[in-house]
């Protein structure tokens, strides 16, 4: 009952900070298109660097599920958070209308090339 109720406060706790309406990281905020740019930039870095990691970390299986996973969120969360349902987008300016494409499209290919990375690894 504890570990239930660990889950669910975890849960509530990071849905409470991770959906505020204001984005603030270390104090400053995006408020024109090279901030904004600058901190998709910034998420980028952080998960090509993520992924270098997991890489030297991991095994090959571990890795191929990483690059899915990520292939898949960007693509998934784009087309029906952003797009179908209109929930948020990826900056507040007119660049996510250009952003979003691209990385629904890297995104897809993220997907195509960790599966295809795996099923080749199960066939040799």
């Amino acid at each position: 009952m504890k570990r239930l109720l660990g889950v669910i406060t975890g849960a509530f706790i990071t849905y409470q900070v991770q959906h505020i309406v204001k984005a603030y990281a270390f104090g400053y905020t995006a408020e024109n298109l090279y901030h904004r740019l600058g901190a998709v930039l910034f998420g980028i870095v952080v998960l090509f660097i993520f992924m270098e990691t997991f890489r030297r970390m991991f095994g090959q299986a571990f890795f191929n599920g990483f690059i899915v996973a990520t292939g898949l969120f960007l693509s998934f969360d784009i087309v029906i958070f952003h797009w179908i349902f209109r929930l948020h987008r990826i900056t507040s300016g007119a660049e996510a209308n250009v952003l979003e494409p691209i990385f629904v499209a890297f995104g897809l290919l993220f997907l195509w090339h960790g599966v295809r990375r795996e099923l080749r690894g199960k066939r040799s």
